[in-house]
């Protein structure tokens, strides 16, 4: 288990960072600037902490306060970076075996990871004869020969061209059957962090936004920080008013009144943001009765690749702003356009409050 309490300072950026990984792949999901790699490299050793901890299945890899701080080579932590950091003057094969610790060893390790990365036949080839993908998985399987304890991997997909990528995420994620250490995969890119991650962590400025099941987390974040990072598009600021008769509760949003899910921790008053992702939001086509229906105008129309965004305003002007997708055929079949009335409704069961 690895466990880490950190706090780096750089002019106004300060990172301040606490969390325990188990056997498990933690993602760190943030924008660039975040202090995503920062993680990384103060729990690596690369860089040294201002204050805090790191501590790797009991053994203390750094405590400020105690004047501990042990150097990358000796905490046993593999580290793929997001250039590789091949050695170019060595083979693939070379490269693979210069990591692992018992050189006995090194024959059946090198053969073990270059048959799972699909290397075989590259053993020769040096690291300027390979393309970007066969790189990241000569560097992947050298961190994997070396036997770590804990692996942490800075957005290891991210230079990779989109077939190669999908092609890596499969490997990696058959690769998680074969571990059973600490993995802290950095990126921003949502569908890794899905296919990959068995938590994820949301990063913003240097702090912790919050952390969660991938499961959970995607579906009903708790902070609308989050919420709009993970591209809910409508988060809108709400009040609580009462109890629906129903169990759940009836919310305010601008002119709006909408039924939402329980949530045994809201009373009525209590100030929260109402989400639902756009394409939950349903076009009102029949008389058939349906849950949270209201009307309101067409704003505008982004087309986007045969899907269009529209937003929809009901009321004085400045009240919220609605979100749904549409597509070309719907679009034109109720001849909707900028100004157009138009009736849509909200399944309840797609709603939830935020932070």
């Amino acid at each position: 288990m690895l466990e880490f309490d950190l706090v780096k300072s750089y002019g106004a950026f300060t990172l301040r960072l606490a969390g325990r990984v188990e056997a498990e792949w933690l993602v760190l999901l943030a924008p660039s600037g975040s202090g995503k790699s920062l993680t990384l490299n103060l729990i690596s050793g690369i860089v040294k902490p201002d204050a805090g901890f790191v501590r790797l299945d009991g053994r203390t890899l750094c405590d400020v306060g105690a004047g501990v701080h042990l150097p990358m080579r000796r905490r046993r932590a593999g580290y793929v970076f997001q250039d590789y950091a091949l050695f170019p003057h060595l083979t693939v094969a070379q490269n693979i075996a210069y990591g692992v610790p018992r050189k006995s060893d090194a024959r059946a390790a090198v053969a073990r990871w270059l048959e799972f990365f699909h290397l075989a036949g590259r053993e020769a080839a040096y690291p300027r004869e390979l393309s970007g993908g066969q790189r990241q998985r000569v560097a992947l399987a050298r961190s994997l020969a070396s036997e770590p304890d804990l692996l942490l991997l800075d957005e290891p997909l991210s230079a990779l061209d989109r077939r190669i990528r999908e092609q890596l995420q499969r490997d990696l994620a058959a690769l998680k059957s074969e571990l059973s250490i600490p993995v802290i995969l950095v990126t921003h890119d949502f569908t890794e962090a899905q296919v990959l991650g068995d938590r994820v962590a949301v990063l913003e400025g240097g702090r912790l936004l919050e952390s969660d099941a991938k499961q959970r987390l995607f579906a009903h974040p708790r902070r609308h920080e989050t919420a709009r990072f993970l591209g809910v598009e409508n988060v809108l600021p709400a009040r609580v008013e009462a109890r629906a008769e129903d169990g759940g509760l009836r919310v305010a949003v601008g002119e709006w009144r909408v039924t939402v899910p329980p949530h045994p921790h809201l009373k009525p008053g209590d100030e929260v943001y109402f989400c639902i992702r756009a394409g939950d939001v349903r076009l009102k086509v029949d008389e058939q009765e349906r849950p949270n229906p209201f009307s309101a105008t067409v704003q505008a129309i982004t087309p986007d690749a045969g899907t269009n965004r529209v937003e929809l305003n009901h009321g004085a002007s400045g009240g919220p702003t609605l979100i749904l997708l549409m597509d070309d055929y719907v679009l034109g079949r109720y001849e909707l356009n900028v100004g157009s009335p138009i009736t849509v409704w909200l399944p309840s069961e797609k709603t939830f409050l935020c932070a």
